[in-house]
């Protein structure tokens, strides 16, 4: 589903889901480090829920890419 890549996030700054998922694969944890990822900080508040869960998606995918080969091994 390409175009939810494109989607905005952050309407007031203007942040799209490929631009927040690009900061949280260079090391954002937080949906304010996203902002500050971006030259920005969030003005409304509304697209910090949706930051925070794409946040917790991508620990809980990391987590479970982590756990997979230690299962194999068992």
């Amino acid at each position: 589903m390409r175009y939810l890549r494109i989607m905005f996030v952050c309407n007031c700054n203007g942040i799209r889901c490929a631009e927040v998922e690009e900061a949280i694969r260079t090391g954002a944890r937080t949906p304010q480090a996203v902002h500050r990822r971006r030259g920005c900080k969030a003005q409304c508040g509304r697209c910090l829920p949706e930051i925070a869960d794409r946040i917790r998606q991508a620990k809980a995918a990391s987590a479970s890419v982590t756990e997979a080969p230690a299962a194999q091994t068992a």
